[in-house]
């Protein structure tokens, strides 16, 4: 199941799952207890989202997006303006704001990006347009920022 113990899969998107211990995608057919949560193209959330499961977003967010050990898929077709604090975060399209991650930043070809990331493995994809500052060595502090953040 998603988010249970070291080398888990995210279940996210048609098929594949991104291993983060190979720092590759899988194959995988979730059961339909671990597939994510989606927000449609036609959501716009303005406000906190806090969520205990993965979640792929193809609508519109602005605030605070919380998943601290579960995957976020920011889709081709989202627009964020947030922070987000998840275990793994996937951009795939427009992005910004603070973006924690507590094990991989994934930043594909079609991702626009801006902000700040904070993430101690970070995977960028040629193509992908980011403009952001990188720590890849704090996450700890980073995490603890952005639990405080989500409390509020």
């Amino acid at each position: 199941m998603a988010g249970d113990g070291p080398g888990r899969t995210c279940f996210i998107a048609a098929g594949l799952g991104y291993d983060p211990v190979s720092m590759s995608t899988v194959p995988t057919f979730p059961p339909a207890d671990a597939r994510p949560s989606v927000l449609g193209p036609t959501v716009v959330i303005s406000g906190s989202v806090s969520a205990e499961e993965d979640i792929e977003i193809h609508g519109t967010l602005r605030g605070h997006l919380a998943a601290p050990d579960h995957c976020v898929r920011l889709e081709a077709d989202a627009h964020i303006e947030a922070d987000v604090l998840a275990r793994d975060v996937t951009v795939l399209g427009t992005a910004t704001g603070k973006f924690t991650a507590t094990e991989i930043m994934d930043i594909r070809s079609t991702a626009r990006l801006q902000g700040q990331i904070a993430a101690p493995r970070l995977v960028l994809e040629e193509g992908a347009i980011v403009n952001a500052k990188v720590e890849t060595r704090s996450v700890d502090a980073a995490v603890r920022v952005a639990q405080y953040r989500k409390q509020r």
